[in-house]
Formats: C-alpha cells, structure tokens, sequence
C-alpha cells in the first residue's frame, strides 16, 4: 500500500512539474513583447518623411516604426493593431534616448506617463510623437502572480493524490 501511495505522490509532482516546465517554455520573452523583430513603414504620400519610433509591450504589432512626423500616439496605436486584452492602459511610459520630452504644460522629462483613457476623453492630451520616441505599454499586473499559481496547482495536485491513495487504501481494506 506505501508503495501505491508514493507511486501516486510521485507521479502527481512529475505531472504538476512537466505542466510548470512547458507553463515556464511559452511564456518565455514575452513580458514586453519582442519575441519577433519587426519593422513597419507607413507614409502618406511616397518620399514623405519618416521618424523611427519603437513600439514595445502589450502591442498586437510591436516593433520599429517609421511613421509621418506629427503622429499622434492614439494613430500609432492604431495603426499597430491595437493593444493587447491585458494592456496597463493607464500607464503609458514614453522615453527618447536622443532628447528630452516635454510633457502637455510644455515642462521637460526624461519619459512621460500617460492615461490612454484620458487621452481619449479629451483629444488635446494626445501626444504628438518626435524622432526616436519609445512607447512601453505595460501588462496589468495580475492578482496572483504565476508563481502563486504554479505553487497552489502543485499543492492541489499533491493533496489529491494523498486523498485518492487513502480512498484506494479503504476500498482494499473492505
């Protein structure tokens, strides 16, 4: 009967440890979304001017982007696909490794944080993109992290195994 129960036991974590290896393998490189290297190029007319912008994150296309001077960052978004379903839309971080930025009261940073949401209500707020600018759309933060997760899934899975050995263990005594 031991043996069973430890056959069980031990069974029960290689199962929850594979599931947490291959849960570990795709989602690899995935927090800002630059898995694949991409470059998109837009322009209005041919031989307009383009300005690189790196587009980073919860982005359906993230990658390098050659857009029109004066693009707003809600047409970027746009023309990116959109965000992802998971996306921090109320912490937009924007950053420029060439110049500093200046925010909408005209002040100078090293990055900007901006609320999608609030940029949306008012059409004022959006920000005029500049040469080099690098756009970070964050992911929400979950409320339980995927290492709460992966430990819970292996205790559940343990305890089960113990409880269906103590049930197999009754049923041979009968």
């Amino acid at each position: 009967m031991r043996r069973l129960a430890a056959t069980v036991i031990l069974y029960s974590i290689l199962v929850s440890q594979s599931f947490a290896a291959q849960n570990d393998l795709s989602k690899s490189n995935t927090k800002y979304n630059v898995n694949t290297s991409s470059e998109f190029i837009f322009e209005s007319y041919p031989n307009q001017e383009l300005i690189p912008i790196r587009l980073l994150g919860a982005i359906k296309n993230a990658g390098l982007y050659h857009i029109p001077t004066n693009m707003k960052l809600t047409t970027l978004l746009a023309l990116a696909g959109g965000t992802t379903t998971d996306a921090d839309l109320e912490n937009i971080i924007i950053g420029n490794d060439q110049q500093t930025i200046h925010n909408s009261e005209g002040a100078e940073k090293k990055n900007l944080t901006l609320n999608l949401e609030e940029t949306l209500k008012n059409a004022k707020n959006d920000y005029t993109l500049v040469s080099n600018d690098i756009v970070l759309i964050k992911n929400k933060t979950p409320w339980i992290s995927n290492d709460s997760f992966r430990v819970f899934s292996i205790i559940s899975v343990v305890l089960t195994s113990i409880l269906t050995a103590i049930v197999i263990k009754d049923r041979y005594k009968k």
